[in-house]
């Protein structure tokens, strides 16, 4: 499927950016560049080179080259990157000039065809390589920080030594049945069965406290948008139990975008706190702070529009519902502790008025109407979901996320180890140990299958052809 001895070449930079890079890797690479740069390619050791590159006779342009000779590189073999500022016309007649090349096997990549190299030439396992494509489709820090979990390759330790574990329980059986006939026990049916059960219990841990990478990518954003000093940091940190937002008297305390995973009765979503809004920010890094929280608003499932209960002016906070348009709404009410019983009654009355909408009470202080809001939060995102309100079944574990993050085929694979080890556990207790070896290797196959080298071509082919060109 795929021919390591050619040199490929891509463009491995979105169309819209201003530099442009172009990334080739193979046995020609230094070859390519002898032809393409001047001065010529001299070093032998990894470096970064300014050059002029020639893209076509009587063209020359400035470029940075990055220099990776093999091993020491992504692919495992010689790597150049070369950075250019420069327009598309200029790009593909250099992409033209260097593929005409009738000397040098050189060709275009295929969509992953430079992570699929850093596999097969043993630089990244399986799992590692499918993380790569998960980091560039990441669409918030909550994604990302699962992605770089399965790049820093914690599921292969995870799987690996577990898998070690069965091999040595599976030994021992299977040593037993070697020597049938003599007067030696290497492990008794009790002992095996319960290290197969100790085995399959971290088995089924892995799986109910982990979360897909299908899951984290279609779950649902919620963001919380107000004005200024409206206690959407706050309202942030109860929500999730945690100390994720600074809280601040002071305005403008949030300047990123602040995200994290809310874990719901019914559902899970991506919780984000944006910079406060303002009908007029007061410098540029205000002004880039409030586009992107506009944007991260328009593209969310949900927003909570706070509303702090202790103002009696909420001229700013109309000016500021008006800049986000969002798919769906929750009205809140914030700082509610700060008023009496009856007067809280008057301004929520007031406010529904003045927004045309039904607003929920909350306070941070007091923790009155949380449970509320996350009961509403969750109900919404079902009925955004399914078009209705009526419970359903969790779609995911609602125990502790364990930190583990999950393909479609990791899960599989862990699901059917555990299914294995479960019917050799009845196997061995009613005496059919060849049985229960029998399901013993194809439980440990199963867990190889996860990052293991000798992997069939279609299941790669199925991974990579998921990434974009150049990666």
């Amino acid at each position: 499927m795929y021919r390591l001895n050619d040199t490929i070449i891509a463009v491995g930079s979105p169309t819209s950016d201003q530099r442009v890079i172009i990334r080739i890797s193979g046995r020609q690479t230094v070859q390519l560049l002898k032809n393409l740069c001047k001065p010529p390619i001299t070093t032998k050791k990894n470096s970064i080179v300014h050059y002029s590159v020639m893209v076509c006779p009587g063209l020359k342009i400035d470029a940075i080259v990055y220099l990776f000779f093999a091993p020491h590189s992504y692919t495992g073999q010689d790597v150049a990157e070369i950075h250019i500022r420069t327009n598309s016309s200029v790009i593909e007649t250099l992409m033209q000039s260097l593929l005409a090349n009738n000397d040098l096997p050189v060709r275009m990549a295929g969509p992953g065809e430079f992570t699929a190299r850093a596999y097969l030439n043993a630089k990244l396992d399986l799992t590692q390589a499918e993380a790569v494509n998960e980091i560039i489709v990441s669409s918030n820090r909550s994604q990302l920080a699962a992605c770089e979990k399965l790049l820093e390759g914690r599921l292969t330790q995870t799987t690996a030594k577990l898998r070690n574990e069965l091999l040595d329980c599976l030994s021992l059986i299977e040593a037993g049945l070697d020597f049938s006939t003599e007067d030696i026990l290497f492990i008794t049916c009790p002992q095996a069965v319960q290290r197969l059960t100790c085995i399959r219990h971290e088995l089924q841990n892995l799986l109910s406290g982990s979360i897909t990478y299908e899951q984290v990518l279609d779950m649902p954003s919620v963001g919380i948008a107000g004005a200024t000093n409206a206690g959407k940091s706050s309202l942030l940190n109860k929500l999730l139990a945690a100390e994720r937002s600074i809280v601040s008297s002071r305005h403008r305390t949030t300047r990123d975008i602040l995200t994290a995973i809310l874990t719901l009765k019914h559902s899970r979503c991506v919780l984000f706190d944006c910079a406060g809004l303002t009908e007029s920010p007061d410098n540029i890094l205000d002004e880039l702070a409030q586009q992107a929280a506009i944007e991260a608003f328009a593209k969310s499932s949900l927003v909570l529009f706070c509303v702090d209960a202790s103002k009696s002016d909420y001229r700013r906070d109309i000016a500021v519902r008006e800049l986000i348009e969002p798919q769906a709404v929750i009205a809140v009410v914030t700082k509610a502790d700060m008023l009496s019983n009856e007067a809280l009654a008057s301004q929520i009355q007031k406010l529904n008025k003045l927004f045309d909408t039904r607003f929920i009470p909350t306070s941070t202080i007091t923790e009155a109407g949380l449970e509320l809001l996350r009961s509403t939060i969750g109900n919404k995102l079902v009925e955004l979901t399914f078009g209705s309100t009526k419970p359903i079944q969790n779609q995911l574990s609602e125990t502790a996320n364990s930190g583990a993050a999950l393909t479609a085929r990791h899960k599989r694979a862990v699901t059917e180890a555990t299914e294995h080890i479960s019917a050799a556990i009845a196997e061995l207790k009613a005496s059919n140990d060849e049985i229960a070896a029998m399901l013993l290797r194809a439980a440990c196959n199963g867990l190889s299958g996860i990052e293991q080298q000798n992997i069939d071509e279609k299941i790669l082919q199925n991974i990579f052809q998921r990434f974009c060109i150049g990666k």
